[in-house]
């Protein structure tokens, strides 16, 4: 009787997971989204106390820095609070681990499945295609939003024990940005894995325009001859207006939401018209 209720169970289970497609997506990807939320909030939790601890080492530290090396950290003040947590955290590790979650989770969502066909398994439900593949951009942006949102939470312990002079309007509006930033990247992701088929071809060539954007934002400032071309990148929208010392600037923000939208809309459309194998 044990068996056979058990067997019943995991048969139940599948059926779940094939015929709601959204719950699947979320369940896909989110145990990578833990584990990088909670790596990150341990680690913006950690940055309060050390900001207190090494405070007049950093800012004697910043005082030699040449501009070069704080143009690559966002250009960023870190002898100030927010400098500190903008230049350490979220002008590198925290973006690129975030866009990681959101590249991930587009990728292997549409081009993982055709690669492994897996997707005929899921096509073969009454789930339309255009819904299915709305569950999955939604689930990215889900996925980005519980990393992030770990993130914050642990950022803003840090602050509150460390008595550290920043807002929680200040980490809500770096939070939101870098969830902009990581959608916008996935968007692309999974544009792209829907027009290959491949999900490890477009997690590589999604990654890759990352860094491109972020090597742009950083380095074209330092030439003085396209140093106003630096706007190009969505990286410069991200960071370059300091959300966290500066609140959000809606401009920047509205055009990373439209550079996340048009890419998943678009992977919408032609997902639906593609030809499916598997």
């Amino acid at each position: 009787m044990t068996s056979t209720t058990t067997a019943l169970q995991v048969r139940g289970y599948r059926r779940v997971a094939l015929t709601n497609s959204f719950t699947k997506a979320i369940a896909d990807r989110l145990f990578l989204a833990l584990i990088v939320g909670v790596g990150l909030g341990a680690m913006g939790l950690a940055m309060g106390p050390m900001f207190i601890a090494l405070e007049e080492t950093i800012i004697e530290m910043m005082a030699s820095f040449p501009d070069a090396i704080l143009s690559i950290a966002g250009g960023a003040d870190m002898a100030t609070p927010s400098g500190w947590y903008t230049g350490e955290m979220y002008s590198i590790m925290a973006p690129f681990a975030v866009i990681f979650v959101a590249i991930a989770s587009a990728a292997r969502a549409f081009g993982g499945e055709m690669e492994h066909q897996t997707i005929g398994l899921v096509m073969a439900t009454p789930t339309r295609r255009t819904r299915l593949a709305f569950h999955k951009a939604v689930a990215m942006v889900v996925h980005v939003i519980i990393a992030a949102t770990l993130m914050a939470l642990g950022t803003w312990v840090g602050i509150v024990i460390s008595g550290i002079a920043i807002t929680l309007g200040a980490v809500l509006a770096m939070t939101l940005m870098l969830i902009l930033i990581a959608s916008a990247t996935g968007g692309l992701a999974m544009l792209l894995s829907v027009t290959t088929g491949r999900g490890t071809a477009a997690m590589l060539l999604a990654a890759l325009v990352a860094v491109f954007a972020y090597v742009w934002s950083s380095f074209v400032p330092m030439a003085d001859a396209i140093a106003g071309l630096a706007w190009l990148s969505p990286w410069h929208h991200y960071i370059a207006t300091d959300p966290m010392g500066q609140g959000i600037d809606w401009a920047s923000a509205a055009l990373l939401a439209i550079l996340a939208v048009i890419p998943m809309v678009t992977g919408v459309y032609l997902f639906r018209r593609r030809d499916i194998a598997g």
